[in-house]
């Protein structure tokens, strides 16, 4: 049976897609012996661990992040990591695959101080949604983690969080085609806290959806051309060579008509140009 040697107070320190680093410490209390910790045991005191699932494989730990799609990573600080080595972490970070999710990231720090009625409006996969912050101008300053927990609470669904260093990330609940993002500043002169943000005109469609598209022009404006002479005349038009029969006639597009072998033949007398006549 598979089991992890660890000792009182070590700790494990991760973070998920670039997220705030979060750490656990080993306690004996959390095990039946701490020197020979099960899988299961260990899976239990992650659980708590923001953004991760920890699962138990044949009878191995596995972190698992609980978005899939290729931004998503799980990395280890190894250097704060007393429990790494006890563990078997010997790689600092395990990234995602397939196709992922919209994503923006804020420009700006916090904390964000926004001042009474600071709105924009957030695109999220096609539906708009206008948030306002402070509407009643008694907030104080709100780090990353605040202003994520705010957006999150009037969405309803979980789009926004904070990162290690600070900002406001947000992030698609869809993945692949349809997947989009997208923060526009207020109309008039309400105060933008797009700006704030460091969101200011900032998209994002990674897997663009585009329609079949087969473009009918209206038909070319043309022009009849009669031969009036006894013999056959050959012309060499843009389209190719053609053979204007004796006493016969060709429809031809109408800009072709100012060839000018043909305005020759028409000074000449040899032929006449009309407009075609449209039933």
């Amino acid at each position: 049976m598979t089991s992890y040697r660890l000792a009182e107070g070590m700790v494990l320190a991760v973070r998920v897609s670039e997220g705030p680093w979060q750490s656990v410490t080993f306690r004996r209390g959390a095990f039946a012996d701490i020197t020979a910790a099960t899988a299961e045991e260990l899976a239990a005191v992650m659980g708590k661990l923001d953004g991760i699932e920890a699962r138990v494989d044949q009878g191995r730990l596995v972190l698992v992040t609980e978005e899939t799609g290729e931004g998503t990573s799980v990395e280890v600080d190894l250097a704060a990591s007393t429990a790494a080595g006890a563990l078997g972490i010997a790689a600092g970070a395990a990234r995602g695959s397939g196709p992922g999710a919209a994503q923006l990231t804020g420009a700006a720090s916090g904390p964000f101080s926004f001042p009474k009625g600071a709105s924009m409006t957030l695109q999220v996969d096609g539906k708009a949604r206008k948030l306002v912050f402070n509407p009643e101008g008694t907030d104080g300053p709100r780090d990353a983690g605040k202003v994520a927990s705010v957006i999150n609470s009037a969405l309803r669904r979980r789009i926004a969080r904070p990162t290690g260093d600070g900002r406001l990330r947000l992030v698609s609940p869809t993945l692949g085609v349809g997947s989009r993002l997208s923060v526009s500043a207020p109309a008039g002169d309400a105060p933008d806290a797009a700006q704030l943000l460091g969101l200011v005109g900032a998209q994002s469609e990674p897997y663009r959806s585009e329609p079949a598209r087969l473009v009918c022009p209206p038909a070319a404006e043309t022009t009849v051309v009669e031969n009036l002479t006894a013999t056959p005349i050959e012309l060499y038009l843009p389209a190719g060579r053609t053979v204007l029969p004796a006493r016969g006639r060709r429809v031809i597009a109408r800009d072709v008509a100012a060839d000018a072998l043909l305005q020759r033949l028409l000074a000449q007398g040899s032929v006449r140009m009309s407009p075609e006549r449209k039933s």
